[in-house]
């Protein structure tokens, strides 16, 4: 019997299988399924404004599509701004974001070991993670770039039955041991993290939690960017004296911030499929066929912020997860106030004959 099907009208993404894009690592599966909240194409297209930093849950059910928001905990920024004058100051503030290619990463993977005897298990371990190591050195890879972090070792327990004539009861004995460790690997191109996970696949290494982005030059890119809004607001100054503000003659005060949004609080994710309709199928209002659902699959992808919130955007165009600094600056003119200076008021006097002064009222 043919089955009709219906498409929801939706957004398909298509992304190809290119590992800077993944570089947020496995962590962000601990991210809660998305919820029953609804919300409109164009709101879930902007739900994700005004930045980022640790990862909440935001969430919009639209029919077949599913969207997971990170929070962005940036400034609330209001769009760009020129000028806001009020009764005794003038503003004028600038928003400037330069986006940064790390030059150094690090990528983390954990390794779960488990054997019979502490022995054998500290054994295993090792095997994997020198065969690990080999394989990365044959990307060139230093061993200096490779640390072990030791998180836990311990024994792990089961259950013994203990028949007796009237009564049973379960004893809890030892059954093994569990080793856990993380290695990091510090990279300094993008493109290695494809070979270190080939390497780690080929020693049974799978699970990258996350990839970290430095960098060392931080202050210099802070400071050019920092200069730059600096110059913007030097122009918007001559721009305004000509029509008549003569800013540099008020007193000034000034303030500003810096904020860094990392990769890692900018992934998005979602799930685009479809469904058939089963109104074919049912002869009556009463009938519903059972259906078995499969996994839908989550779809990832990376966002950086969006630029309409700026008026300078250094390096806007990017083609791989970036660092991305925003820094803000709000320079206050305050306005004098005219004195205003009374005019001095006239007193007349007169003299009488016996030489006594006597003031003559002038109203």
């Amino acid at each position: 019997m043919n089955i009709n099907k219906i498409l929801f009208t939706g957004l398909l993404a298509f992304f190809a299988a290119n590992l800077n894009a993944q570089n947020v690592g496995n962590n962000i599966y601990a991210a809660p399924a998305a919820g029953n909240s609804t919300l409109s194409l164009s709101n879930a297209e902007y739900a994700n404004r005004d930045m980022a930093n640790t990862q909440y849950n935001v969430s919009a059910n639209m029919n077949n599509y599913q969207y997971n928001y990170p929070q962005n905990n940036l400034p609330n920024r209001e769009p760009a701004t020129t000028a806001v004058p009020d009764d005794n100051s003038f503003s004028i503030k600038i928003n400037g974001l330069m986006n940064a290619v790390a030059t150094n990463y690090v990528a983390v993977f954990n390794i779960l070991q488990v054997g019979l005897t502490a022995k054998s298990t500290d054994s295993t371990m090792n095997s994997t993670i020198n065969e690990f190591k080999r394989n990365l050195e044959k990307l060139n890879i230093d061993t200096s770039d490779i640390k072990t972090d030791m998180i836990s070792f311990v024994p792990k327990y089961g259950y013994q039955s203990d028949k007796k004539i009237f009564s049973k009861k379960y004893n809890e004995v030892p059954e093994g041991f569990e080793l856990e460790k993380n290695i990091y690997i510090r990279f300094k191109k993008s493109s290695a993290l494809d070979g270190i996970i080939t390497a780690a696949a080929a020693a049974e290494i799978y699970d990258l939690v996350k990839v970290d982005y430095f960098l060392p030059n931080a202050q210099k890119l802070i400071d050019s960017l920092r200069y730059k809004c600096l110059l913007e607001v030097k122009a918007r100054v001559r721009q305004y004296e000509l029509i008549g503000f003569e800013l540099d003659t008020l007193k000034k005060t000034l303030a500003d911030n810096f904020t860094t949004i990392f990769p890692e609080t900018r992934y998005y994710s979602y799930s685009a499929f479809t469904r058939p309709s089963f109104a074919s199928l049912r002869k009556k209002p009463s009938d519903q066929p059972f259906v078995n659902e499969t996994t839908k699959p989550i779809s990832r992808y990376y966002n950086q912020v969006d630029y309409d919130s700026y008026d300078i955007i250094l390096n806007p165009v990017i083609t791989e997860p970036v660092v991305q600094l925003s820094y803000s600056i709000d320079v206050k003119y305050t306005l004098r106030t005219e004195q205003v200076i009374p005019k001095p008021k006239k007193i007349f006097y007169i003299i009488d004959k016996d030489g006594n002064a006597k003031q003559l009222p002038t109203e």
